[in-house]
Order: structure tokens, then sequence, then C-alpha cells
């Protein structure tokens, strides 16, 4: 991977949320804002070829916790949404530049202890969750969409 390569991944997953989360917090209102980052099983687990995007996901997580310990006296929750391998048309996409998609879909599949793909919904119904109200106690927290992945 090239330096500008990597440094993409950097800006994309990780420093962009710092960002966003800099610039946010003087407008924030008061009480009860929430943030939900989006991370990815990949930012608890390792996976080859995958370092540096592991790297940038898990640095969010810490990201997201540290701003959660920091903003929690003006009872801003900060929380993270990690998910799994998700029926995404990027996902369904890569499958079909397989030789055999619905055999690489089925490893895919059996990857995961549910034996299934989330879908978009469930990790959008994990965001609502952690923005609503119903989640007002819960902050620095990650909350896996993954179907079991990081339960190994």
């Amino acid at each position: 991977m090239t330096y500008v390569a990597a440094r993409d991944v950097l800006h994309a997953n990780l420093l962009s949320a710092f960002l966003v989360m800099k610039h946010l917090m003087p407008l924030a209102p008061e009480p009860g804002a929430s943030i939900v980052c989006v991370s990815s099983r990949l930012g608890m687990v390792g996976m080859p070829d995958q370092t540096l995007y592991s790297a940038a996901k898990g640095g969010l997580i810490a990201l997201a916790r540290g701003a959660a310990m920091e903003w929690a006296s003006r009872n801003i929750r900060v929380n993270v949404v990690a998910p799994g391998l998700t029926a995404t048309p990027i996902i369904e996409a890569s499958f079909q530049r397989r030789p055999d998609p619905a055999a690489y879909r089925r490893v895919r599949e059996d990857s995961v202890p549910l034996r299934r793909l989330a879908a978009p919904e469930e990790v959008a119904d994990a965001v609502l969750f952690l923005a609503c109200p119903e989640s007002s106690d819960v902050t620095g927290a990650v909350l896996p969409v993954d179907g079991g992945y990081t339960a190994f």
C-alpha cells in the first residue's frame, strides 16, 4: 500500500470522525446529545490484508470511548456500532466478481456464527437504539452487529 492510499484509509475511517466531533461539540445541544460512530468488526479483530483498515476502525473505537469520557459531564453520549459482514451493494458486487459467487457467499456466511449476512436495516436499528433516549445510560459502548463473529 502506498503512503497516499494509507493516508486515505486513515482519513476516511478515523480522522474524518475526529474532525466532525471536534467541530460538532461547540454546537451540540444539551442535555442528552448522542453521537454514534460506525466502526467495524475489524476494529476489534484483525484480518489478513486489512491491517491498516483494522487499525483505523480500532482507532475510531478508542476515539469514541475517549470522547464519551470527556463529554459525559455535559450529558453527551458517544457510542459505536461495529457491523460485520453486511449485505450492502458493495459486498454483493464483491461476491459477483468471484468465479463461483454462490459458493463464495456460502463461505463468507459460514464464517459467521449466525450463518448469514446482516441486513443494512439491522445495522441502522442498532444506530437508532444508541441514538435514542431508550439508551440514555449507555456511553462509551461498542455494539457489534456481526452475527456473533466477535464472540469467538
